[in-house]
C-alpha cells in the first residue's frame, strides 16, 4: 500500500509503560502511541482520520481500526469526542490512561 498520509519524516514513540502498565500490543499499541503523541499535554486531541491510522499501523481495513479504537475506549485508555460541523460528524481522541506512577 502506498503511504500518502504518513510523511517520510513522521515518527511515533512507543514508551515501555504503554506495554507494561497498560498491557497494550499490536495495532492498539500503535494507535495509542499515535494518539498519545498528539494529546499528551492533556488539552489537545488527535483529529486525524481512520485512514491515517490504518496507514501507520499497516491494518488491512478500517474495520480493524474501528475495533481497536473501540477496545481502547472500553479499556479506558482513550476518550472519543464527536462533533458535528455542517451536519458532518467528526471524531477526535485523546489519551485518558497514562503511566502508573
Amino acid at each position: 500500500m502506498a503511504n500518502n498520509l504518513v510523511k517520510r519524516d513522521s515518527y511515533i514513540t512507543i514508551l515501555g509503560w504503554m506495554m507494561t502498565d497498560l498491557n497494550l500490543q499490536g495495532i492498539e499499541l500503535n494507535i495509542y502511541a499515535i494518539i498519545y503523541g498528539f494529546s499528551q499535554d492533556e488539552t489537545s486531541f488527535f483529529e486525524g482520520s481512520r485512514k491515517y491510522l490504518m496507514e501507520w499501523t499497516g491494518a488491512k481495513s478500517l474495520r480493524t481500526i474501528d475495533a481497536a479504537l473501540q477496545s481502547l475506549i472500553e479499556k479506558g485508555c482513550i476518550q472519543k469526542v464527536e462533533e458535528y460541523r455542517n451536519n458532518v460528524k467528526f471524531c477526535k481522541y485523546r489519551v485518558t490512561a497514562k503511566r502508573n506512577v
